[in-house]
């Protein structure tokens, strides 16, 4: 279960590292209203059906909307990319965009979870003025590097997909 994957969690402290046990359970049926998190993210979520947390949705969200780092690990399927890109798209939601300065460089193992995680990512910040980008090789690199003149989040799979 998802909950006992993350009965720990590690933050930096000004002092060094610390582990902290999550002692909670994940709250049963919070929506992402819930968590406090921009209506223009929850309306796009809504409008695709998804208003209730998945556990590691609900167990990581405050910690990582609180500026945490964090490591969580679930199956497949059970919400990972919410858990982590929604408090991504909160920060660049909050923040002002520098010209040609990507916000966030998410890495993923392969070119296929590297689409499939900016799909989910462009269907949540549908309603934001938020340009997402899949970087990966075998493929023409100009409308790449053209993207990067306007993007926000950059996803890309580990360096040797790029060959």
């Amino acid at each position: 279960m998802e909950a006992e994957a993350l009965s720990m969690y590690t933050t930096t402290t000004d002092d060094g590292q610390a582990e902290v046990p999550v002692t909670a359970e994940p709250p049963a049926g919070k929506t992402f209203r819930d968590f406090g998190i921009a209506e223009p993210i929850c309306a796009a979520l809504e409008a695709e059906g998804i208003t209730t947390a998945f556990p590691i949705q609900a167990l990581t969200l405050p910690i990582a909307l609180d500026g945490h780092d964090l490591i969580g690990q679930a199956r497949t399927g059970t919400g990972k990319t919410f858990a982590f890109g929604i408090p991504i798209l909160e920060r660049i939601h909050e923040s002002t965009r520098e010209p040609s300065a990507p916000r966030a460089l998410v890495v993923v193992p392969t070119r296929e979870l590297a689409i499939q995680v900016a799909d989910d990512l462009r269907l949540a910040s549908a309603n934001l003025d938020v340009n997402v980008v899949t970087l990966y090789g075998g493929r023409a690199y100009e409308p790449q590097i053209d993207a990067l003149a306007t993007v926000d989040v950059v996803v890309a799979p580990r360096a040797g997909c790029w060959t």
